[in-house]
């Protein structure tokens, strides 16, 4: 099999299985083939994985998938660090080596934007790994809670944070890595072992936009090289010899194979870089999708269970009505209502827009502006 009809192969398989493993528990695909064929990919691995392994092994890999994925730990940004580092270097003595070698126009560029870019993530790497992301305290609690109403589907008033000691504030969560609840909760990273929250999201953006800068353009300036390559030693007018013995002229396998068995880390490079990018291109539109809307990943996944615990309610009060306790149910519905409301005396920095799934949409402006400007800095 050629060189470029199994990168290909390998590159599809690659793109399927990121996207099944990661969309495919969403609400959308869930219950649909995306879903099914998640779930199948899972219980197979977790089958073989039980039943193929020696106790002992297993029972290594167990501890080590235990302390890499479930503890707060530094693998991940070492990984990072060494990925990184692996690529640059491999740019620095390939592609520039290459670059000046056939004496490339852009070479300047190539040797000075990457560096910079570079240094802009590490620069946010380390201020994301060390900075605080909205860590809610006993002491800095009350101020939390000012800062957005309960809407009563994706976050109730009386929720208490067992670990804390202390009633959550709306949009926190407390996040199992970490062992405390953080602010505006969204998610937390491996890749630099800290909780993305209120007060490092814009910073988790700038880290994603420079990342995706960083790898697109090495992957660019890559591409550029290797064409260059072709160019000076007139690749495309050239011949090679089939297996019949008979001259061919060059076409695009033949080209692709050729390059890659005399320059294998720089075609490497380019193909894993390429690819990267349009994963990173995409988790960036994903977060810019979360900014303009206002809303976190930790919301986006509870939603379901919000809608589905809205239609059950729903679901009871047309039940108790038809059977004649409409009007008593009711007025408990009020006097809670009055009780709610009486609680509710304090002005809130954001109010909550009840009847939406995501009740803390302020225009698209607004939503921008509390990510770029946390409300916790302004108060």
């Amino acid at each position: 099999m050629d060189f470029l009809l199994l990168s290909t192969l390998y590159l599809s398989a690659f793109i399927i299985i990121t996207y099944v493993l990661w969309f495919g528990d969403n609400s959308f695909h869930r219950r649909g083939y995306v879903g099914k064929l998640r779930k199948t990919i899972i219980r197979g691995s977790y089958w073989c994985f039980h039943h193929c392994l020696p106790s002992l092994l297993r029972r290594q890999v167990e501890k080590l998938w235990q302390y890499a994925a479930y503890t707060r730990n530094p693998l991940f940004q070492c990984l990072y660090a060494i990925l990184v580092m692996a690529g640059f270097s491999t740019f620095q003595l390939d592609v520039l080596h290459y670059a000046a070698l056939y004496e490339a126009p852009a070479l300047p560029l190539y040797q000075k934007l990457p560096l910079y870019i570079l240094c802009v993530n590490a620069v946010l790497f380390c201020t994301l790994s060390m900075g605080d992301p909205g860590v809610i305290t006993k002491g800095n609690v009350g101020k939390h809670f000012k800062l957005y109403e309960f809407d009563g589907r994706l976050y109730r008033q009386d929720e208490q944070c067992r670990t804390c000691q202390f009633e959550k504030p709306a949009r926190s969560k407390h996040c199992a890595f970490c062992n405390h609840c953080v602010y505006r909760f969204d998610h937390h990273c491996l890749w630099v072992n800290c909780c993305i929250g209120g007060l490092n999201h814009r910073l988790f953006l700038g880290f994603l936009v420079s990342l995706c800068c960083l790898c697109g353009y090495i992957s660019f300036a890559t591409c550029q090289v290797a064409l260059q390559i072709v160019e000076a030693n007139k690749l495309w007018s050239a011949h090679y010899v089939d297996r019949y013995g008979r001259p061919q002229p060059m076409d695009l396998r033949t080209l692709c194979q050729y390059l890659f068995m005399q320059h294998p880390r720089m075609i490497f490079l380019l193909i894993s870089l390429s690819l990267l990018t349009i994963l990173l291109v995409g988790f960036t539109l994903y977060h810019l999708y979360l900014t303009v809307n206002n809303v976190t990943t930790n919301e986006l996944y509870k939603r379901p269970a919000s809608q589905r615990q809205q239609q059950q309610q729903k679901q009871q009060d047309k039940n108790t009505y038809i059977k004649g306790r409409g009007k008593q149910d009711k007025t408990k519905q009020k006097k809670k209502q009055v009780e709610e409301d009486s609680k509710r005396k304090m002005k809130f920095a954001v109010k909550c827009k009840r009847g939406r799934w995501n009740p803390y949409h302020r225009g698209y402006f607004h939503n921008v502006f509390e990510v770029l400007w946390p409300l916790v800095s302004k108060r």
